[in-house]
């Protein structure tokens, strides 16, 4: 059985360490390994996280954001070495900080990648914002912005300090309406319970992960499609990050989907944050799973089961500067193709 990981992100001075700290002293942490990425010589954070929980390693040669598809793998691989002759605690699940700068998209896809993937699996991604702050912030530094459009839960963090945070609520929602959105203070901290459920980049095979991710995407059961394929579409005018949805009733060619993904990724790979999708692909009687980050795709695995009892490809899309539009148009012009000849 893999090893859940939590991605813990947010912006400089948004109280993950010390939110982090909070959740290390509850019992259901305690089989918990922690690795923080500290930025410089003087690893502060790791030193504040080290006195709650002894399986803490720090990573300090850099930035996960730079050193994602060196250090972070090496340092996984040394936790099961460790493990293995006794150096380390025996644990279950796997917290890893991010800097305050750091782009949570290149440290996603090393958790999706073999032989990484073999041993753990990506539980989710947690945001944290300041609600005193975090609207300038976000405005100020397209870094947070990312860390929270790719969010599945998102913290607001210090709201015992901010006079109000209806604006900080709005700016996020502009960013990623999908995302649960939980308050914090130090008083009332979010508890660790609300993050050990399976988490919608949980790709083990679960229909009632899928069901989820559809449900935290807007999809309802008997909901309608038109034109061939349905849609939500959130998207804000001072916002570089689209969230939308599309549905199909029919079933989808293979070639299709595949020519469709890949030229999304060929010419506008950066710019694909977060794709996951349930496919009805022709001739296959069981719903096929794809999701992608940027450029790397999970390979696709089969469900047992139709989500809902219902047989209908549904993909969500967050996207930079790329419009539901145009993701459309591309897929309309290969289905206007005949399909490819299966090969024997």
């Amino acid at each position: 059985m893999r090893i859940p990981v939590t991605l813990l992100t947010g912006f400089l001075g948004s109280g993950k360490t010390t939110l982090l700290n909070a959740w290390l002293r509850d019992p259901s942490l305690a089989d918990a390994a922690v690795i923080v990425n500290e930025f410089g010589e003087i690893g502060i954070d790791h030193a504040l996280i080290a006195a709650s929980n002894d399986n803490t390693i720090e990573l300090s040669t850099g930035c996960l954001c730079c050193m994602v598809s060196g250090d972070l793998v090496n340092t996984l691989r040394e936790l099961n070495e460790k493990l293995a002759r006794g150096d380390v605690r025996p644990f279950n699940r796997v917290f890893i900080e991010t800097t305050g700068v750091a782009d949570p998209v290149p440290v996603i896809q090393s958790l999706m990648t073999f032989p990484v993937a073999g041993r753990y699996v990506l539980n989710r991604v947690v945001t944290v914002v300041d609600a005193v702050q975090g609207e300038r912030t976000l405005n100020d530094f397209q870094e947070a912005s990312r860390q929270v459009a790719v969010a599945d839960d998102i913290i607001l963090s210090k709201v015992d300090l901010a006079a109000e945070h209806a604006s900080v609520v709005a700016k996020i929602r502009s960013l990623n309406a999908s995302a649960r959105l939980m308050e914090s203070s130090v008083a009332e901290p979010v508890l660790p319970s609300d993050l050990l459920a399976p988490g919608a980049f949980n790709p083990v095979g679960s229909v009632v992960d899928v069901e989820k991710w559809m449900a935290d995407a807007g999809f309802s059961p008997g909901q309608a499609a038109h034109g061939g394929h349905g849609h939500h579409h959130h998207h804000h005018h001072d916002s570089v990050f689209t969230t939308f949805t599309l549905e199909f009733d029919e079933p989808l060619e293979w070639s299709h989907v595949a020519h469709w993904l890949d030229a999304l990724v060929i010419a506008h790979g950066s710019d694909l944050l977060r794709v996951k999708g349930i496919f009805d692909i022709a001739g296959k009687s069981k719903p096929i799973v794809l999701q992608a980050v940027q450029t790397l795709f999970h390979p696709p695995f089969e469900l047992p089961h139709w989500p809902q009892g219902e047989r209908r490809s549904r993909v969500v899309f967050i996207t930079r500067n790329l419009s539901r539009e145009f993701v459309v148009e591309v897929l309309d012009t290969l289905r206007g193709r005949a399909p490819e000849a299966k090969q024997a």
